[in-house]
């Protein structure tokens, strides 16, 4: 895979190289919002969405019963599926999930984190915040700082060693990248460096062996994605 490896820690370079949705529709849908062919206020039938997800109409159908479940959808007999902007509850819940999960995480993570990890990801950080700032609107950076987003966060959950959580987790994270891919305003590209510094504020804490510090700044990286998840659409 095409990985950035600074020591032994590989980083994914894209969205390409994250953990896929166990609904293949799912996957798709994400795809296809983050390329800009669906749009919140576009209604199709379902024949145009299986032509443009290229999925037959028996698994869309079951995509369709899990967007429609996330408040994703808005399914009318007559008139067709119309995607819509997440509700706000939706976007809160996942957060509260992760936050939950993190923060037991993060505890975990802090005793022991892998060798060369701190150095990899702040490095990291700061050529994607470089570029993004040169560059703007260049949605394989923005990609590319997504993967590495989730690639951070998946570190900590690692750490407590449960396959059940992970899974989890990586399920809430692709909830969240499907919102994000919703998100394809000039604001966009801010909010991801306004995460980035957040995330090099929790990385200084974890390399001060400063718990109480990096539990503080998750929260507060947390509570404000979802203010960004809000108003930035």
């Amino acid at each position: 895979m095409d990985q950035t490896t600074l020591t032994n820690i590989q980083i994914p370079r894209s969205i390409d190289e994250l953990p896929r949705h166990d609904n293949e529709g799912f996957e798709r849908f994400i795809r296809a919002l983050g390329d800009g062919l669906l749009n919140p206020g576009t209604t199709l039938t379902q024949a145009q969405l299986s032509d443009l997800l290229e999925i037959s109409l028996s698994p869309l159908r079951e995509t369709l019963v899990l967007l429609e479940e996330y408040g994703l959808i808005e399914v009318k007999q007559r008139s067709g599926i119309t995607i819509i902007n997440p509700e706000l509850s939706f976007v809160r819940e996942t957060y509260q999930f992760r936050i939950l999960i993190e923060l037991e995480a993060l505890r975990a993570f802090l005793a022991a984190p892998p060798e060369g990890w701190l150095a990899a990801v702040r490095t990291r950080h700061h050529e994607l915040m470089e570029a993004i700032r040169a560059r703007g609107e260049d949605m394989a950076l923005m990609g590319a700082f997504v993967a590495l987003d989730q690639f951070v966060h998946s570190s900590f959950v690692r750490a407590l060693d449960n396959k059940s959580i992970l899974a989890t987790h990586n399920r809430l994270q692709q909830n969240i990248r499907m919102v994000r891919a919703m998100q394809r305003t000039p604001a966009y590209a801010q909010s991801l460096l306004e995460a980035g510094a957040e995330h090099l504020e929790i990385l200084d804490r974890i390399e001060a062996g400063d718990l109480d510090g990096a539990s503080r700044g998750l929260r507060r990286h947390f509570e404000s994605s979802i203010y960004r998840a809000v108003v930035f659409p």
